[in-house]
């Protein structure tokens, strides 16, 4: 089965999708088959990967409403090497109230992606989520098996962890008991100052929880990725933040690896 990642934060604006996006390319670079998932209304990570999500003709609604409709059907071709999309776009956001009945519903994004070949033709599947807690999010903390949360050096960064961990702690115990955080990685770092240095050293000292040796610094070429609808590593690939990510990604292959299986929380 592929290392599956849900990519989680309670709040926007700390470079979830970005994330995704580029973690996708990188992974994609190291000759590995990734298919990017996104559970968004916004649909930030399809535009983000090249795709107008209002000229999709099928989306992941689609195989959250009917099970007739298998992954295969929905998912489409990047044209980044080894890289695919299951899409979404605002439609998305009127699923929920479809499903307000279902039974095991937040189950159903999981059960969907079990449909025909599933995800087994894939290395690695990534996850991007809502800027909240809401049921999108949920649906893929009920299909993931690691959580990446990308923490925002700010003064808010601390309440928002907190709001994670309680989050993976329900996800948990009440849908996935195979779920784990697989890191912490710092975003919007400037190593210029005090307060980046003190950030950086509380959240290492969290115990329990692993903070990724890299961090993705403030710069003008993430934030330009969106409107480019690339991923860093191909928009800008011998930045300093394509190459960031391209470490993040060698320390989640080895972070993952059978002989470091989910241990820790």
């Amino acid at each position: 089965m592929p290392i599956s990642i849900a990519c989680v934060s309670g709040k926007g604006g700390v470079g979830k999708t970005t994330t995704c996006a580029a973690l996708a390319g990188a992974f994609g670079e190291l000759g590995r088959r990734v298919l990017a998932i996104d559970v968004d209304p916004q649909a930030n990570l399809t535009s983000g990967l090249g795709f107008n999500p209002y000229q999709l003709k099928r989306t992941i609604a689609d195989i959250l409403v009917d099970p007739t409709v298998s992954p295969e059907a929905v998912t489409l071709a990047t044209e980044w090497d080894g890289v695919s999309l299951i899409p979404a776009n605002p439609d998305l956001s009127a699923v929920e109230a479809e499903m307000a009945t279902t039974v095991r519903r937040e189950l159903r994004l999981r059960d969907a992606l079990n449909r025909g070949a599933g995800l087994r033709a894939y290395d690695v599947v990534l996850f991007d989520t809502p800027p909240n807690f809401g049921f999108h999010t949920i649906s893929a903390l009920g299909a993931a098996a690691w959580i990446l949360v990308p923490l925002q050096m700010s003064g808010y960064a601390m309440k928002g962890l907190k709001e994670v961990l309680r989050t993976f702690q329900a996800a948990r115990e009440q849908l996935n008991p195979d779920l784990h955080i697989l890191g912490l990685l710092p975003t919007f770092v400037n190593l210029r100052t005090r307060f980046s240095q003190q950030m950086l050293e509380g959240i290492r000292e969290i115990p329990s929880l692993h903070v990724f040796d890299t961090v993705i610094r403030v710069t003008v070429k993430l934030q330009e990725t969106a409107m480019a609808g690339a991923p860093i590593t191909a928009y800008a690939r011998n930045s300093e933040a394509a190459q960031a990510y391209r470490k993040l990604a060698l320390e989640i292959l080895e972070r993952t690896a059978p002989a470091a299986s989910p241990g820790q929380a």
